[in-house]
């Protein structure tokens, strides 16, 4: 794709088709009024030679069976908006223009292979009845643009006599010289000097001669032209250079594409990107998150104004363009505003880089903005907090601000959502009322202990997380007896219990009454348990339901024995079932795994996955967090103890070491 920065003036006498698979022209009263501002604006503030107003991207391919010797047509794939707006302005000025022609615009019966057919005529534009509207739309809003131009001038000739010689200077410089060739045939440039409109030109050279294999491209997201890459041909462009300059130049453009290309492929590393960017990412770049961090900082910093909203896709573009339409009013050359520019970049670059390299950063910074998971403008806002404090910092106090003042905040939990009889504790807070706060409290705490782990200087793996959703796993299992749960995850429960007795366990009259008292009802045959279709074990499990729920009181009297036994091995109460010392954090698809066995069985579960996991390379299995391996290979137990039960002295060191970590964000 051939890519340079051209003058208003070289479409002179030139030929464009809009394909009939193009949209169709839509813009409204305010758009046209934007660019007529826009350019007046741009006419009221040069002051010197080599100024110039850069309009948004021209996208053409060479029409080759429109095209025939001396007149070269060029399909527009994108930026058909514009370029009709500018051909109603600089008819309605009576200024030459370049020729246009709509495919949608040939009639029935037409020859779509004639230029002719479908040519727009300003003067046949301007005699449109309703009717000839009412058959095609573009007319419509075409007849549209005309008023508001027609408006425009008149209200500016009020203030401004000589407002339509003034426009005209600006779309086309008296001076302006042609040279042998078409701009798009040669890299000379006999108006570099002129202040005047300039648009950046994009001419591809699709496979077969067609211009339907490039839309497609452009519009489909495989080279889509965004933001990002406007800012590239703004900074690489080597146009607006002396002809003696252009060598050197483009050397220089090689080296900063190499070291564009180079930050794009580590902000590829998926540890990277997920400590800078906690969130979906639907952009094709990463790079366009530090475009848009320096186009942020350039706004504040020159007080920049766009005509468009953060939200809008070309709000980067638009900030980098003026910037440098500002600095060009300054007589600043533009080799010196690129190379400013790009220093932004690559400073930007580098400190995110930095956090990444430095493992505390890396696990403090990533912590902080996953726990935060604000919206985008926030987002940038936030890390430019960060990169400012950083700069203002030494390592030190910028960790122990990053801890404390940050992430601290954001887990310390809230004394006053304790009811009036609860102590406000750290080892009161329970699942359920508090479970989002222990869900940040385990976060913190997981990339705590993997931050401090040296040995293998392991780095979190916050992609996963944020991918994921996060669940908070009963260590020691709960209690399946509320009435909702529906009856076939109740036999699944009783299954579960079942192989996690033990022959010395069924000594124990009372246990072994509650599970042959609840054999006939919650055991299930192959067929029941796999949700088989067959009429019988439709009708068997239906039987079974109907006899649970018909004596329901009865056998959740059986599962609390089973439960209370359980409960009584591995010393747990009610409360501390649901208390934080028995909570793990895992994704929520791994807690539906684990299921409700004792803690060997969910270990050997954990270890399936995880090796799953790493096999497949992240693609199956899931990744088990470092603290919630620490739990359940019971490396808080002071000794050799019973491997299949948390137990007391597991939960009070646990919960001793949550609290450590946890004051030392806090306090």
């Amino acid at each position: 794709m051939k890519l340079k920065l051209a003058h208003l003036g070289d479409l002179m006498g030139m030929y464009f088709n809009i394909p009939y698979y193009q949209r169709g022209y839509r813009w409204e009263a305010k758009q046209v009024l934007d660019l007529l501002d826009d350019l007046f604006e741009f006419q009221q503030s040069v002051s010197n030679k080599g100024q110039f107003y850069c309009l948004q991207p021209l996208v053409a391919c060479r029409n080759r069976s429109l095209s025939q010797e001396g007149r070269a047509v060029f399909d527009v794939i994108d930026g058909q908006q514009r370029l009709t707006t500018l051909f109603l302005l600089m008819e309605h000025l009576g200024m030459p223009a370049f020729e246009l022609r709509y495919e949608r615009a040939v009639g029935k019966g037409e020859d779509l292979r004639v230029w002719e057919n479908g040519r727009l005529d300003y003067e046949g534009l301007k005699q449109l009845s309703d009717a000839d509207m009412a058959g095609n739309p573009d007319y419509f809003y075409m007849k549209q643009a005309m008023a508001c131009i027609e408006g425009w001038f008149l209200e500016k000739e009020k203030n401004y006599p000589r407002i339509r010689r003034m426009m005209e200077d600006v779309l086309l410089r008296p001076d302006y010289l042609n040279g042998d060739l078409p701009f798009y045939e040669t890299d000379e440039d006999l108006n570099g000097s002129q202040a005047d409109v300039r648009f950046i030109w994009y001419e591809d050279e699709p496979a077969g001669g067609s211009s339907i294999d490039t839309f497609k491209r452009l519009n489909y997201g495989k080279t889509p032209l965004t933001a990002t890459e406007l800012i590239k041909a703004l900074l690489f462009q080597c146009d607006v250079y002396a002809p003696e300059r252009r060598a050197e130049m483009k050397q220089v453009a090689f080296r900063m594409s190499t070291e564009w290309d180079a930050m794009e492929k580590a902000l590829q590393d998926d540890f990277v990107w997920s400590m800078l960017f906690p969130q979906k990412y639907e952009k094709p770049s990463r790079i366009d998150l530090v475009l848009s961090f320096v186009a942020r900082e350039l706004k504040e910093r020159h007080s920049i104004e766009v005509k468009a909203s953060e939200t809008d896709k070309d709000y980067d573009y638009l900030i980098f363009n003026k910037y440098i339409e500002q600095e060009r009013q300054k007589n600043r050359p533009y080799e010196e505003v690129v190379k400013e520019l790009w220093a932004d970049v690559q400073d930007t670059y580098a400190v995110f880089r930095s956090w990444f390299e430095d493992r505390t950063l890396y696990h403090l910074t990533g912590l902080y903005l996953t726990l935060l998971h604000q919206n985008l403008k926030e987002h940038l806002q936030t890390l430019r907090t960060l990169v400012a404090e950083f700069k203002d910092r030494n390592r030190q106090g910028y960790i122990n601000w990053l801890k404390k003042e940050k992430i601290g905040a954001l887990i310390r939990f809230d004394e006053h959502k304790f009811d009036e009889s609860e102590e406000a504790s750290f080892e009161n807070l329970y699942y359920g009322k508090f479970s989002n706060e222990i869900g940040r409290i385990l976060l913190a705490y997981n990339v705590d202990v993997t931050m401090k782990n040296g040995q293998d200087r392991a780095y979190f793996p916050f992609m996963f997380y944020q991918a994921t959703t996060p669940s908070l796993e009963h260590i020691h299992p709960q209690h399946l007896q509320d009435a909702d749960i529906d009856f076939v995850t109740r036999c699944q429960w009783y299954k579960d219990k079942c192989a996690e007795l033990s022959k010395e366990d069924l000594e124990d009259e009372e246990l072994r009454a509650a599970v042959d008292g609840l054999r006939d009802v919650l055991h299930l045959t192959a067929d029941e348990e796999s949700g088989s279709k067959s009429d019988e074990a439709k009708k068997s499990l239906k039987e079974k339901e109907e006899q649970y729920r018909a004596n329901e009181y009865e056998y959740r009297q059986l599962l609390k024995v089973i439960d209370r036994h359980f409960d009584e091995l591995a010393g747990i109460d009610e409360k501390e079932l649901h208390s934080i010392s028995n909570l793990a954090l895992v994704d929520n698809l791994t807690n539906i795994r684990l299921g409700n066995g004792l803690l060997h069985t969910k270990r050997a579960i954990l270890q399936r996955i995880s090796d799953e996991y790493d096999r497949s390379k992240g693609e199956q299995g899931a990744c088990v967090y470092k603290g919630t391996w620490k739990v359940f290979r019971k490396e808080y137990a002071p000794k050799a103890t019973d491997t299949r039960f948390w137990t007391k002295e597991d939960r009070k060191n646990y919960l001793n070491d949550l609290k450590r970590t946890y004051d030392e964000y806090t306090k």
